[in-house]
């Protein structure tokens, strides 16, 4: 909201001023109706000019009288007092002793505009107030009578979209789909002509960081048309009908600048299904997205204006806002892979002072399941690291510490820990880096510490190798090495810490997953438990009738356990068959903190030159 008028505020002070007091303004002193008479009774008065209830006196000489703004005296010639009456004339008693002290004393009728507006001044400051207020809740964006308004922000000629479709890495795919669009609105009639409709709405689908709502902006940029941006959760305020209004009104401006893009951000917010909370009421959420549907079902053929939604949650969304006719059409921006990991790496690289040895496709090798929001940071803390050394160009020692900042937080050296608890520490970190080196196929390890960070104690780096498919062997292969810290604990240590639990929940996760989803367990396989990845709401939780009975929920955490505990036996098997390496590695890391993986493997590899023979989980 803009900032008042300061003139205003004098005017409103003013008009509480003479609304509420009576004193004479006039930059004169006022006395008394006493210090009046006395200075009258001792001859000091030359002239008296009365208008109304208020008198102006001058003195022959300056007198000292009380004085009206301080404690003290001061000495006036002239001054202003209050006679005891409002009649029109002074009194008949006052006007003798004026005569009788040969004071020169004078009527003046008061002026009737200056009676009107000191009285009615208050009053129409006050209506000029309320008017002030009114017209800006009705002209302001931010207004009490605004609300109705649509939020979004317009980007036009005056400000247009600068992103291009180059600015972009990867997702080829995703552009290929949304340069339709484009020339869609840039060359409408081509479409027209031969009966075609273009999508009416496209739905970006894909997780946080991923890149959306950057795509949504590039095809604005690409097509030139007026670009209306906003987030789905502005569209909610706490009066009724509000979400519903701010709906109408934008895409009511939008059909005025035709051809235009509409582009909803968290389109889930207020997009999701219908009639599922408790007693299936009509709330605010759902008005608002039944006008949405009504206003996307509404478009005329030529309208020329298409909703860009963008989400993560595409699973919660209203069957009815996915139907054909509006977000008829699907683009999945998925997590980049190590091609467009690197493409994404070197775009946030362009500007930064890079050393010669800065190895992109290493970097991305050791950013699996990053989204391109998180190789920005991984980029921006590698800047901040060298920043802080003062370095002059960033090399990848800066990037292995933004990576072990951003993977398992910041070092926490004031962390007392005794030399057992170390000792116990670095058995468990072995044993996790001794079974990955052992286990084939397991992802390959970078480097181990013992270093605490974050919540961590210890940790060891792996470079993953990307499978869209994972196969049974393998998930049992990564239980191995998850359960590898505690078998070490327990083999070495001679008992057990509660520094496991992150692989036990991890582990566990899988475990769950094998026999629930992907069919992987004893009692039940080739068959899936779970249909959906949970409720959306409360009310269509307690709807759904439970997925299996209690019997096969203790047929399933049977499998689980086995899984679990077969993975556990192997990893006891594992370390006490490496014992030797185990120990070199534990001494590595209570001497030096921080190893590589090349001394993990060459410590197993004294053992077992060949590592290549797989190694079978078997039953024990």
């Amino acid at each position: 909201m803009k900032r008042l008028n300061p003139w205003l505020i004098l005017l409103f002070v003013v008009a509480l001023y003479l609304m509420f007091t009576n004193a004479p303004i006039g930059g004169r002193a006022t006395v008394d109706y006493s210090t009046f008479k006395s200075l009258l009774g001792q001859g000091q008065v030359q002239q008296v000019v009365s208008t109304g209830d208020v008198a102006t006196v001058t003195l022959k000489t300056p007198a000292q009288v009380p004085a009206n703004t301080a404690s003290g005296t001061q000495s006036v010639k002239q001054f202003q007092v209050r006679l005891p009456n409002s009649s029109a004339t002074p009194d008949t008693e006052l006007t003798a002793q004026l005569q009788k002290q040969n004071v020169n004393y004078s009527y003046a009728a008061p002026s009737q505009w200056l009676s009107l507006l000191a009285t009615f001044l208050p009053i129409l400051l006050l209506f000029g107030m309320m008017y002030f207020f009114f017209m800006r809740a009705q002209g302001g964006q931010n207004g009490v009578m605004q609300f109705g308004q649509s939020k979004a922000k317009r980007y036009g000629k005056e400000n247009r979209v600068a992103t291009k479709f180059t600015d972009v890495a990867g997702h080829e795919e995703a552009k290929r789909e949304l340069i339709e669009v484009v020339d869609f609105l840039k060359n409408p009639g081509k479409y027209h002509q031969i009966g075609a409709e273009i999508p009416k709405g496209v739905l970006l689908v894909g997780p946080p960081g991923t890149g959306k709502t950057l795509l949504a902006r590039a095809v604005s940029g690409e097509a030139e048309v007026p670009f209306f941006s906003v987030s789905a959760s502005e569209f909610m305020e706490m009066f009724v009908g509000v979400g519903a209004s701010r709906v109408r009104t934008l895409f009511e401006d939008a059909r005025k600048s035709a051809p235009a893009i509409i582009f909803i951000d968290e389109i889930d917010s207020i997009g999701r299904k219908r009639g599922a909370g408790i007693g299936g009421g009509h709330d605010e959420r759902e008005q608002t997205l039944n006008q949405i549907l009504s206003e996307m079902d509404g478009f005329e053929k030529n309208a020329s204006v298409i909703v860009l939604g963008a989400t993560n949650r595409p699973d919660v969304l209203d069957s009815a806002l996915l139907r054909p006719g509006r977000f008829d059409r699907q683009v999945t921006i998925d997590l980049p892979n190590l091609k467009e990991r690197q493409a994404i790496l070197k775009v946030h690289m362009r500007n930064k002072p890079l050393s010669g040895g800065v190895d992109v496709e290493e970097i991305a090798k050791s950013t699996p399941y990053f989204s391109g929001a998180d190789l920005k940071n991984v980029v921006n803390e590698a800047a901040l690291e060298a920043a802080r050394i003062a370095k002059t160009q960033i090399d990848m020692s800066d990037f292995y510490r933004a990576l072990d900042k951003i993977t398992l937080g910041l070092e926490n050296s004031s962390l007392t820990i005794s030399e057992a608890e170390k000792k116990a520490i670095a058995y468990h970190e072995a044993g996790h880096a001794v079974t990955a080196a052992v286990i084939p196929g397991s992802d390959k390890l970078q480097k181990v510490s013992i270093i605490p960070r974050g919540r961590a104690l210890g940790a060891a780096f792996y470079l993953p190798e990307e499978q869209v498919l994972m196969s049974k062997e393998r998930l049992e292969n990564q239980l191995v090495v998850a359960l590898g810290g505690r078998a070490a604990e327990e083999v070495f240590m001679g008992s057990v810490t509660s520094g496991a639990a992150d692989d036990f929940r991890k582990s566990t996760n899988i475990a769950r997953r094998m026999v629930l989803e992907w069919g992987m367990g004893e009692n039940f396989k080739n068959m899936a438990l779970t249909t959906d990845s949970g409720p959306v709401f409360l009310g269509e939780d307690m709807a759904k009738p439970k997925a299996f009975s209690e019997h096969t929920s203790q047929l399933v955490d049977e499998d689980i356990k086995r899984i679990l505990q077969a993975a556990y036996e192997k990893s006891r098997q594992l370390v006490s068959e490496y014992a030797q390496a185990m120990h070199e590695v534990a001494s590595e890391l209570l001497s030096k903190e921080l190893i590589t993986g090349d001394v993990v493997r060459e410590a197993v590899a004294r053992i077992n030159p060949d590592l290549r023979a797989p190694v079978s989980l078997g039953k024990n």
